[in-house]
């Protein structure tokens, strides 16, 4: 269930480092965010014990941030992931992540998000518009899952959840 609910949090932190870096680079990655934290919401309806097709928002901030052009430390992200969900298994599906960088630029990326039962969530989106436009972001995510989430699986469903980043650097 928590990996489900991730899912839309995860594609938000996606947006943590899309610096300008070569798909192909044989380098290191130049650009990264070494924190974050979001909030996921089930936007219509709820991730229950029955499968169903979710629309998840999610809205964050990354901090920390070196590597990257024009001396950005940090951003705020909102993203969407729509994926079929419930509390026994994963919630793969796209997702759309959008950044505002500290310095004023954004980045849209954009892919699947693999979010399952285990945790951290790793995952690697395109960024498709914006800065670093054609680069590649790896994101981990780490999503909280609490006693109420539980109970929330066995009754009403789950609506909403929180999450940190643990890294994101560009690929």
């Amino acid at each position: 269930m928590l990996g489900k609910i991730a899912t839309s949090a995860v594609v938000a932190t996606a947006l943590l480092a899309p610096f300008d870096i070569p798909v192909a680079s044989a380098l290191p990655p130049a650009g990264s965010c070494a924190n974050g934290d979001f909030r996921w919401t089930a936007a219509d309806g709820a991730i229950d014990m029955t499968p169903h097709v979710l629309t998840f928002t999610s809205v964050g901030v990354l901090r920390d941030c070196t590597g990257g052009p024009d001396g950005i430390t940090g951003g705020t992200f909102t993203g969407t992931h729509i994926a079929t969900s419930d509390c026994m298994r994963p919630a793969d599906g796209p997702i759309t992540v959008d950044v505002l960088w500290s310095n004023g630029e954004t980045s849209r990326l954009w892919g699947p998000w693999p979010v399952t039962m285990q945790q951290p969530t790793i995952g690697t989106l395109d960024v498709v518009d914006g800065l670093g436009q054609g680069s590649k972001v790896r994101i981990t995510a780490d999503y909280e899952m609490t006693p109420a989430m539980v109970g929330g699986c066995l009754g009403p469903g789950v609506r909403t959840g929180v999450g940190r980043l643990s890294a994101a650097t560009f690929q």
